[in-house]
């Protein structure tokens, strides 16, 4: 529809329409003198004068009154809407003030965090503290909730009775199973999602908007169904979850839509020419522009599996935002988007009836006693809980208004940590959050010297927190730190000035004792005994080349690190290493062996520990590498006789990404798969392959 033809078909539904008392020309003037639309971006359509009339019906008929220039519809039915949700957000006093909706008291009260993050007071606070960090990403001006569409074959949910018998019979299914490997973890006992995962029998495979499900009996790979559900041409699944039965599908929704807004322009001492009986406004212009606003939302499928060859949809809950990370501990999954607000939010909130300010889930906006606000913050981290039996009710949510942060979450507890520069320092805000049977709650936060540079470098033991940090004097010279606090974030026990010099390049910890590389020209490993978290005490070091970025237990007294080998003097890289420490007397830490693989540059397995296969009880080391020349091999090591030992290495197609690789092993077979091909080979038979699949959709 061209400009001219929007105009005239406003004009003409203008006749039949009945402007309200709270938009006469007078209303509308004092209005605009004290405020400006917001000017969306992508604009291409021409500025235009239009008569004041117009202009009114124009905003009226786009924003149903709420001056943000969206068009909603052009009939009555936009107006009542508009004031009825207007009327729902805030409630008049006899002051005249208006005031939020009362909290729902049937949750449990949030607490604060103690100074870092408090709980919000009503929205018009939220609106206040968005506002004044004037937060803005281009390209995500609203997010809107974007629902999912429910299966038409929606499957009833298990019954109490049901659910149990069918534990009962997992149980049984478990026992008589072939051990299998699992996605390596953060934290054992807190499930994460992947790419890929197996059950024992089938491995599913996510690629793009399918999920390929392939059957792998005695190696043999058979295809037994593509999972394709019904999204956008935008969307993508981005991860999944197997437990038993049940399959769940993470997606990352795009909702791109046409918007049309208007910029107002007043000329120098046009008022004062103005008749005020007229019934025109002092405006000598009048933009109109079209804009492409895009809202992000997550959106979790679950699917019950017990047939793998034909998944059936359970139920789906929608969250608004990009998907940041997700973590499974039995039934309850916790789910993490971050949403970005738009600029001029106190302009907008007027305007705020759908999620486009304050995120939703499941078209639920979170209560303003859910939210926690800092001094400023230009994004909104959101989780929310849900059983996997009824995915479409939400036990509990949250959401913090922060500039970013990491997440750590343990067994009990959710803490985000971030870093802040303050009196010539880098320290670590911590905020710590309980978790229970999907309830969350804030305790406190604290704060330590140093940044935290590693995944593995913070770690929840017995209700502590342990931590590790390099810090950085005036002139860049580091130095590392260790800090244990106790359940409530209260600092108990430290060991500073460790390694000055040198920073810290990965960690882990093994029950009371803290293991971690530092490096500069040489790779020290260190040994911290935690017996006593009053007194962190150095134990043992040990200096040897080149350094490592992952490291894994192996057994209770040994130490794998997957790293890089370089040169001692000059500190230039010779290749990937791989290295296995004896740590069975901490005080003398040793090197039992190191390998060089100088044929390689670059594997994801040192950033990204989901790419990592170490298991000590099959005796299995795997991971993809690429050469100098960007091919991609998958590499399987055994250790032998104090030795690394290579089992095989296989060559990868040309369009298989190396971050996008899995090995996995399902009882004495082993499986190389990625989102397109599995190859399968003979564990017992020096890794012969079996069998080689290509997936179709």
């Amino acid at each position: 529809m061209t400009d001219n033809e929007l105009l005239n078909q406003i004009r003409q539904s203008a006749e039949e329409i009945d402007i309200p008392d709270s938009i006469t020309p007078d209303q509308i003037s004092a209005k605009l003198k004290n405020k400006k639309a917001p000017v969306s971006h992508f604009h291409f359509a021409p500025a235009r004068a239009i008569s004041a009339v117009a202009v009114f019906l124009f905003m009226g008929i786009l924003s149903g009154i709420t001056w943000n220039a969206v068009y909603h519809s052009s009939n009555n039915a936009a107006w009542e809407s508009a004031i009825s949700s207007d009327a729902a957000e805030t409630t008049d006093t006899a002051d005249g003030n208006s005031i939020s909706p009362q909290p729902d008291s049937a949750k449990e009260s949030k607490k604060n965090a103690g100074n870092l993050y408090t709980i919000a007071k009503s929205y018009d606070q939220i609106y206040d503290v968005l506002n004044s960090s004037n937060a803005y990403l281009e390209g995500e001006y609203y997010t809107d909730t974007a629902g999912a569409d429910e299966s038409a074959d929606m499957a009833t949910e298990y019954t109490s009775d049901y659910a149990a018998a069918k534990r009962d019979q997992e149980a049984q299914k478990l026992s008589e199973k072939e051990s299998f490997s699992t996605t390596n973890l953060q934290t054992q006992g807190v499930d994460e999602s992947d790419l890929i995962k197996t059950d024992g029998s089938y491995i599913y495979t996510v690629k793009d908007q399918h999920v390929f499900i392939t059957d792998t009996a005695n190696g043999n790979l058979q295809q037994i169904a593509s999972l394709h559900p019904e999204l956008n041409t935008a969307d993508s699944i981005l991860e999944l979850y197997v437990d038993k039965d049940v399959l769940l599908l993470l997606v990352q929704h795009y909702d791109t839509s046409l918007e049309e807004s208007s910029s107002h322009y007043y000329i120098e001492g046009s008022e004062n020419s103005a008749k005020k009986d007229s019934g025109f406004l002092p405006l000598e212009d009048v933009s109109t522009a079209n804009s492409v606003e895009t809202a992000y939302s997550t959106i979790l499928y679950v699917y019950n599996i017990e047939d793998p060859s034909s998944p059936i949809l359970q139920g789906t809950t929608t969250q608004d935002g990009y998907y940041y990370t997700s973590r499974k501990i039995g039934d309850i999954v916790y789910l993490f988007t971050q949403k970005t607000f738009p600029q001029n939010v106190v302009y907008q909130k007027e305007s705020d009836t759908e999620g486009r300010i304050i995120p939703c889930i499941n078209d639920t906006k979170i209560p303003y006693d859910h939210i926690y606000l800092p001094e400023e913050g230009n994004c909104g981290l959101i989780c929310s809980s849900f059983n996997i039996n009824h995915p479409e009710e939400v036990i509990d949510d949250i959401m913090v208004v922060y500039n970013y942060a990491d997440i750590y979450v343990g067994n009990n507890s959710i803490y985000l940590y971030q870093n802040k520069y303050q009196n010539n320092e880098i320290l670590t805000e911590i905020a710590k959050f309980q978790i229970d049977e999907g309830n969350i709650n804030a305790v406190n936060a604290a704060s330590v010297k140093g940044n935290v540079s590693d995944a593995f470098a913070i770690q929840e033991y017995q209700n502590n927190l342990r931590i590790l940090t390099t810090s950085y004097d005036n002139n860049d010279n580091s130095s590392n730190q260790l800090y244990v606090l106790d359940k409530d974030l209260q600092l108990i026990g430290s060991l500073e000035g460790i390694a000055p010099g040198e920073e810290i390049y990965a960690a882990r910890y093994f029950e009371n004792t803290a293991y971690f590389i530092t490096y500069r020209n040489t790779d020290p490993l260190f040994a911290v005994d935690l017996s006593d978290p009053s007194n962190p005490t150095l134990l043992g070091e040990l200096k040897i080349t080149g350094f490592s970025e992952y490291l894994h237990f192996w057994g209770t007294d040994h130490l794998l690190g997957i790293g890089y080998e370089t040169n001692p003097d000059t500190g230039n890289f010779l290749g990937l290493k791989l290295v296995m420490f004896d740590i069975s007397d901490p005080v003398n830490l040793k090197t039992v062996d190191s390998l060089v693989l100088d044929n390689y540059h670059y594997s994801p397995a040192l950033y990204d520990y989901k790419c990592v296969l170490a298991d000590f009880n099959q005796n299995l080391i795997g991971f993809a590498a690429e050469t100098d020349y960007s091919d991609v091999d998958y590499n399987i090591y055994a250790w032998e006789k104090d030795h690394f030992t290579k089992k095989r290495t296989t060559s990868l197609p040309n369009a298989i990404t190396s971050d996008s690789v899995r090995g996995i092993y399902i009882g004495n077979k082993f499986y190389i798969a990625s989102p397109t091909d599995i190859v399968s080979f003979d564990i017992s038979n020096d890794f012969k392959e079996i069998s080689r699949i290509t997936l179709q959709k």
